[in-house]
């Protein structure tokens, strides 16, 4: 394996998971933190890019301080050959304590690059950051684990956030649809139905608050 960064970003240091650091660590000698109390950034792609410029390899992976590395994805990490240009992976999100296998947050859905090479690769995005990368993307089969949201509480908090920075409309109906139905969330149980609904709210407030920007701003 060749030397690599471990970026992370966190809102504050006590926010940072024990996991997140512990199995950074198995990967990297550079563990590079930036958090949000530090810096006033605008949104996550400019965090991200600047924890970038502070890390010590060409090679970053990229962790959210409320993620950490499954045992498997680090032994294939540790068997790359680094042959591509950057690398997505795949992340199992546990939301409200269960880990979510459908309902459109499953890891097949959510599969992102997080592994790049820093000198063909940028992050850009205000709302929904992404690597944008200069060159041939691999995919990794094994997952990092997200431990997202821990309530009901935390949602709409972070909801009304997001929404006020969407610039996009989709119709709240057919999204709940295409989460419980389509992605069998039903078979997410609860938890499936709740996050179709929750997530029906979220278009629906990203509506209103586009409707107001245009007919009040």
């Amino acid at each position: 394996m060749i030397d690599l960064s471990v970026a992370i970003i966190a809102r504050d240091r006590a926010s940072i998971l024990p996991q997140c650091l512990n199995t950074a660590r198995k990967l990297s000698d550079d563990v590079v933190i930036i958090t949000n109390a530090d810096h006033n950034f605008v949104n996550y792609s400019d965090q991200k890019a600047f924890a970038t410029t502070r890390c010590k390899y060409d090679w970053i992976l990229s962790l959210d301080s409320d993620e950490y590395l499954s045992p498997e994805l680090i032994q294939e990490i540790k068997r790359l050959d680094f042959s591509y240009t950057a690398y997505s992976i795949p992340r199992l999100n546990y939301i409200f304590g269960k880990p979510i296998y459908h309902t459109n947050w499953e890891p097949s859905s959510d599969t992102h690059v997080w592994l790049y090479n820093k000198t063909k690769a940028r992050w850009v995005g205000e709302v929904h950051e992404e690597v944008e990368v200069n060159g041939q993307i691999g995919k990794l089969r094994n997952y990092k684990i997200h431990r997202n949201y821990q309530s009901v509480e935390e949602f709409l908090i972070k909801m009304n956030g997001y929404t006020s920075l969407e610039s996009n409309f989709i119709n709240p109906a057919y999204d709940f649809l295409r989460r419980f139905v389509w992605h069998l969330g039903f078979l997410d149980g609860w938890h499936g139905l709740f996050l179709s609904y929750l997530m029906m709210i979220y278009h629906t407030t990203t509506w209103v608050k586009l409707w107001q920007k245009k007919n009040f701003s």
